[in-house]
């Protein structure tokens, strides 16, 4: 069997969730299976229901497509419950050197909150297992407070540092924070990241056209480092290297078409 990258994550739609995901990867040429961890419903705009998969059903997913595979990579989004962050979590400690993304953005926000039992258990199971951990501010700040960690809301680049290097003290090796503003007047896009791990962090802004005016597409960037990883880029690497190749692919007006 061909070396893969493993997705856990729910189906919501083309910008984010498990469809985006797959298209990422597969846009990096790398070979993907997909374990789904639920699927939003929605109307025409927002997400009206979450249908949650059974513990039985994840796990038979897994048993199906994972065990005693040649997996490269794994990369985590949405998960909904203490007992699939149990079950996950055992899939990360059968392959542990193998590197692990996980994007909590998504927990936050697809759907009702998660439950403060769901943030201890991510805490406490996942995250000490975890390569990059990526979040946007809101993010960090719930993930600390959980924590019992004072977090004041960053009012500069380095203050974002600061926070990042506090989350890194719950067990990832590195930590992403990312933010994504688009200009609806301009057509542009700019996206932030700062990325700290043992050494000086990484910080980098770009700017650009976005002519059909595509949102969310910081949710594709990191399985997209999680395919740079499985290709043997470090993580300072694989990471700008995400950031660059969905900054070309809204460039060139073709993001996922």
């Amino acid at each position: 069997m061909a070396p893969f990258i493993v997705l856990f994550a729910s189906f919501t739609d083309n910008t984010s969730g498990l469809t985006a995901d797959e298209k990422a990867v597969r846009a990096k040429e790398f070979p993907v299976t997909i374990v789904s961890t639920g699927s939003a419903v929605r109307d025409e705009e927002n997400i009206v229901d979450i249908v949650e998969a059974t513990p039985s059903a994840l796990q038979n997913q897994i048993d199906d497509h994972v065990q005693n595979a040649d997996v490269k990579a794994v990369k985590i989004g949405v998960l909904f419950s203490v007992e699939s962050v149990g079950i996950v979590s055992k899939v990360l400690q059968q392959y542990t050197q193998v590197p692990a993304v996980i994007d909590v953005e998504p927990i936050f926000k697809t759907g009702p909150a998660p439950e403060p039992e769901v943030i201890t258990a991510l805490r406490k199971d996942i995250l000490p297992s975890i390569t990059i951990l990526s979040a946007t501010v809101p993010e960090a700040t719930a993930l600390l407070d959980e924590a019992g960690i004072t977090a004041n809301y960053p009012k500069s680049i380095e203050d974002v540092a600061e926070m990042a290097k506090s989350l890194r003290s719950l067990g990832p090796r590195y930590v992403l924070i990312k933010r994504e503003i688009f200009d609806g007047i301009g057509k542009k896009t700019t996206l932030h990241f700062v990325l700290c791990g043992d050494g000086e962090p990484l910080i980098v802004t770009s700017t650009f056209e976005n002519p059909k005016g595509v949102t969310g597409a910081s949710y594709s960037i990191p399985p997209v480092i999680a395919a740079n990883l499985a290709n043997g880029q470090n993580v300072s690497q694989a990471t700008s290297a995400a950031f660059k190749f969905v900054e070309e692919l809204i460039r060139g007006d073709f993001y996922f078409d």
